[in-house]
């Protein structure tokens, strides 16, 4: 007589098991099989191995964010000391903050005047600026109040002489942040441009606006004067409700082109679904991903943020909208499976702006929270490590990165404030 677990047996008991009796007998007749030959030991079946076979692959996929050694924990010592941009006139809630390379001429009377590149602070706030700071003197470098006719909520430094910025006209404006020219700009939004992503390869930019719509474009630079930036426009999405995240991300395709070519990733609100959009032939979408852990089809959150890892770009966190708590969700780029849930015990209402940012190190990353705080959260064990007080309310924008080989997190809140942590006091 076969073994319990001989493949033969196996699959005729799920067939008998599951009432599939026409394709039992065919089975059995095609093997020789008799009744007394399937057994009614339940100890091994299809589903078990399958479920092994699941939770095989689920803990070699974890293998990679599994604490394992001190190495793999929260990386010590993390920006901690802080210093607070000179406050501006008129005071405003700050919206947007970043560090990037630019290249600042020496003379604001000659813009063409040499400078090298050098790190700089630059934020946007609810009075229209755009505000450019050295990053070690804090001085104020260039104030830009004409780019937009409202406020700029989101940009996005393309490289050291070309900023691209969203506003709440719905406009995205390219420009050179050292004269504030405008290069170039595009009025496909009706209602508030939130979001503006970039591959990494620089090739492909979207954008998502509060008119329920994100538009996906390829980069045409034709030459070195940044003059010549260009888009041609791949496609738009319209949604039900309004985009929230997006982001780039280059996933498994089915070809290698499409192995190469990254897809854009979508988040929305009352929808607790990643929507996997490819651009070629037409955007499209091609996945979508429920970031539910129980798969049911109620909403009680969406992804607010979203960011890939900075050291290998697999694994996928996303913020949620989750009241009274923001939860973190880490996922591959790639699939639905959920890696992590937990919450990061920073408060939030239904009107909050979650925002996450990864440690340069991807041991962890920060969130912010309307109590002011900032929290750095532990990635292999989802705990809070550290907590880093300074604003007076809700922190609406972060900044996490290497400058010049040093780690340094800038944050700025609804305190009208600016803090720039490093790891070590001026």
């Amino acid at each position: 007589m076969p073994s319990r677990d001989n493949v033969h047996v196996l699959v005729a008991r799920y067939l008998r098991d599951n009432g599939y009796k026409n394709t039992l007998e065919a089975f059995k007749e095609e093997l020789g099989l008799e009744d007394d030959m399937i057994p009614s030991d339940h100890s091994i079946t299809l589903e078990s191995i399958i479920e092994q076979k699941r939770l095989f692959d689920l803990s070699r996929e974890l293998e990679a964010v599994t604490v394992a050694d001190d190495e793999d924990k929260w990386h010590v010592p993390y920006p901690a000391f802080k210093s607070i941009l000179p406050k501006q006139s008129p005071e405003s809630n700050i919206l947007f903050v970043s560090v990037a390379n630019l290249s600042i001429p020496a003379s604001t009377d000659d813009p063409s005047s040499g400078f090298p590149a050098r790190p700089c602070i630059l934020t946007s706030s609810a009075d229209r600026s755009l505000r450019i700071f050295d990053f070690y003197t804090l001085e104020l470098l260039r104030v830009h109040t004409h780019l937009h006719a409202s406020p700029i909520l989101s940009f996005l430094v393309f490289n050291e002489s070309t900023l691209l910025t969203g506003g709440m006209d719905g406009r995205l404006v390219v420009s050179n942040p050292a004269t504030g020219d405008i290069i170039a700009q595009l009025n496909d939004h009706q209602k508030y441009l939130v979001r503006i992503a970039c591959s990494r390869d620089m090739k492909y930019v979207a954008t998502a606006g509060y008119d329920k719509k994100v538009n996906a474009y390829s980069i045409e630079n034709l030459g070195s004067d940044e003059s010549n930036f260009a888009f041609a426009k791949i496609g738009t999405i319209s949604f039900p409700t309004n985009p929230e995240a997006i982001l780039f991300a280059t996933t498994e395709g089915e070809n290698e082109s499409e192995s190469t070519t990254p897809r854009l990733i979508v988040s929305r609100r009352d929808s607790t679904f990643l929507y996997y959009y490819k651009l070629f032939p037409v955007l499209s979408e091609a996945a979508r991903h429920n970031l539910n852990p129980d798969g049911t089809s109620w909403v009680s959150f969406c992804a607010m943020d979203m960011s890939l890892d900075p050291v290998d770009h697999k694994f996928l966190v996303v913020a949620t909208s989750t009241v009274p708590q923001m939860r973190f969700m880490m996922l591959q780029s790639r699939s639905d499976q959920i890696l992590k849930n937990v919450s990061t015990k920073a408060p939030q209402d239904a009107y909050s702006s979650a925002r996450i940012c990864w440690r340069p190190n991807g041991t962890g990353f920060w969130c912010n929270g309307d109590d002011g705080i900032i929290r750095g959260i532990e990635l292999s064990t989802g705990n809070v490590v550290a907590e880093l007080k300074h604003h007076d309310g809700k922190v609406k924008a972060m900044f996490a990165g290497i400058v010049e080989g040093r780690e340094v997190l800038v944050t700025g809140g609804f305190d009208k404030t600016i803090a720039v942590w490093e790891l070590e006091k001026r």
